[in-house]
């Protein structure tokens, strides 16, 4: 049976964003998953009022997430290949001197996990989100439907943070016909967008080619065909030539800064980019960094829900 390994690691804030995007772009990591803390973990944090059975008040729940979110985080990262996360784990002992160790886990198992965690997500009237294993179980309650197989690319909070893309997305007003989903994972964005929109150019780009295999077979989940997308990898990307209306980019903080030139660059006059992966209080460095690049590109709003953030940001004509 095939295998997957993951590495758990109990990080700081200040060392999480350079941690994940190291783990993305130099490791191949599939997904960052934040995971909880043990039961002996909660009571070192409560101490004297810990709780023995019964339900914890919703006021202790609080604050024991404030005090992880303030001291530390918890995370797991998940690789398809032993020596990508051997040399991961070497990287973030000699750099940051955190402990981990590699665990083994079948295929079979990781498909189960996404399942149990990933649910449908209903964004407004216009859009909901299905996974492909509830597509004949549920109502739907939008007037249209993306159906996800989430794959392993499918990276920590992507529910929250597609969720405001495609909220942000689905509030413009009038009509677009094309797209780029930048960093796109399961390609939810721009499958989201074709869905939407009388849409002639969907080009889908991740640095993954597992992530793009994924995007094919949501593509086909959702009854397109893959030359209805262009589909891109890095080495691809230079024969890229057209601008476009909407651009989404759902990636860290650090990936965002540093593509904000091509990002900026790849609108049309009056084009939308939406900008998401961000964490609460990371929005204010990513605007400033870039309208500092065209001062034509304006702020529209900022969307937020429960720890992360997108942005939306419109190249005035």
């Amino acid at each position: 049976m095939e295998k997957y390994y993951f590495i758990e690691l109990q990080l700081t804030t200040e060392i999480e964003d350079s941690i994940d995007y190291q783990a993305h772009e130099n490791y191949y990591c599939q997904g960052i998953e934040e995971f909880s803390l043990e039961e002996s973990q909660v009571d070192e944090i409560l101490g004297e009022r810990s709780y023995s059975g019964g339900d914890v008040p919703e006021s202790v729940i609080y604050e024991v997430e404030e005090v992880v979110k303030s001291k530390f985080i918890q995370k797991k990262y998940y690789f398809e290949n032993h020596g990508h996360a051997s040399r991961f784990q070497n990287f973030v002992h000699e750099k940051y001197k955190v402990e981990s160790q590699i665990i083994t886990q079948d295929i079979q198992d990781w498909n189960e996990v996404w399942k149990k965690n990933y649910a449908p997500i209903f964004v407004n009237s216009e859009v909901e989100i299905i996974p492909e294993w509830e597509k004949d179980k549920i109502t739907p309650k939008a007037k249209n439907q993306i159906y996800i197989y989430p794959g392993q690319g499918f990276g920590t909070g992507s529910h929250e943070t597609t969720f405001l893309c495609l909220k942000i997305f689905s509030e413009l007003e009038g009509k677009f016909t094309n797209c780029l989903d930048f960093g796109c994972g399961s390609g939810i964005l721009g499958i989201g967008f074709k869905k939407l929109q009388p849409a002639k150019v969907v080009d889908l780009y991740d640095i993954d080619p597992d992530a793009l295999e994924n995007c094919r077979q949501n593509i086909q989940l959702n009854d397109f065909q893959d030359d209805d997308f262009g589909i891109y990898l890095p080495i691809q990307r230079d024969f890229i030539e057209r601008k476009y209306e909407v651009v989404f980019a759902n990636i860290l903080l650090n990936v965002l800064l540093h593509e904000k030139e091509y990002l900026t660059t790849s609108l049309v006059s009056g084009g939308h980019l939406i900008l998401s992966g961000l964490l609460n209080g990371q929005e204010d460095e990513v605007i400033e960094a870039y309208t500092k690049i065209n001062n034509s590109l304006k702020h529209i709003k900022t969307e937020f829900k429960g720890d992360w953030v997108a942005v939306h940001l419109r190249l005035e004509n």
